[in-house]
């Protein structure tokens, strides 16, 4: 019996075991449930032609379809940047910060702000609360296990604002880095398990 098989399925029982045992969890008879961490092998998915080359998804980046590892990197918010500063703020606050990443895992983060009269920013409130908006904000603790700074949803403290203030996100650590390797080149996968469709959409 070949060590890897062609059939990518939920259970993941094509693969060998010392990979994972799903692409949802992982099992190593050397590295125990770490063995899916960016430390050693990362999810470990099994790639379709199709997958491969469907541009909407990460399948350009990779040399070959096949068993393929995937590490993402993740790290804290380190800066954040005013685009927009809203209206309506009337009092100082916290921003409240969702990963929308299909990795998902980033929490944590802890980011408070300070409002002004956005038509004056000496002024620190106005009698027009549409002028109330972000002054100043201030990285309390960046957080942990954040993989894309463009996949951040964030909303104020202040639910009785007019319109939420916007954002850039600068990450650190590994944060915003993905690699890929392809461990079997196999150009005969079949089946999909749909957990990996967030990256490698199609079947």
């Amino acid at each position: 019996m070949p060590l890897w098989g062609n059939l990518d399925n939920a259970t993941g029982n094509q693969k060998p075991q010392y990979a994972n045992t799903s692409n949802a969890t992982s099992a190593s008879t050397i590295h125990g449930a770490a063995a899916n961490t960016v430390k050693y092998y990362g999810s470990v998915f099994g790639i379709s032609t199709n997958e491969k080359s469907n541009t909407t998804g990460a399948g350009p980046k990779l040399t070959h379809a096949g068993w393929v590892s995937q590490k993402i990197g993740t790290g804290p918010i380190t800066a954040a940047t005013i685009v927009t500063r809203g209206e309506g703020l009337n009092a100082a606050g916290f921003l409240v910060v969702t990963d929308t990443s299909v990795h998902g895992q980033g929490a944590s983060v802890n980011i408070s702000y300070t409002i002004a009269n956005t038509a004056n920013l000496l002024e620190a409130y106005s009698d027009d609360p549409t002028l109330n908006g972000i002054n100043t904000i201030t990285i309390v603790s960046g957080g942990l296990g954040y993989s894309n700074a463009t996949q951040l949803s964030v909303k104020v403290s202040d639910s009785a604002n007019i319109t939420q203030p916007t954002f850039t996100f600068t990450l650190g650590g590994r944060g915003g880095r993905v690699s890929y390797e392809t461990l079997v080149a196999m150009g005969s996968i079949t089946g999909d398990d749909p957990r990996d469709d967030g990256f490698f959409p199609g079947t």
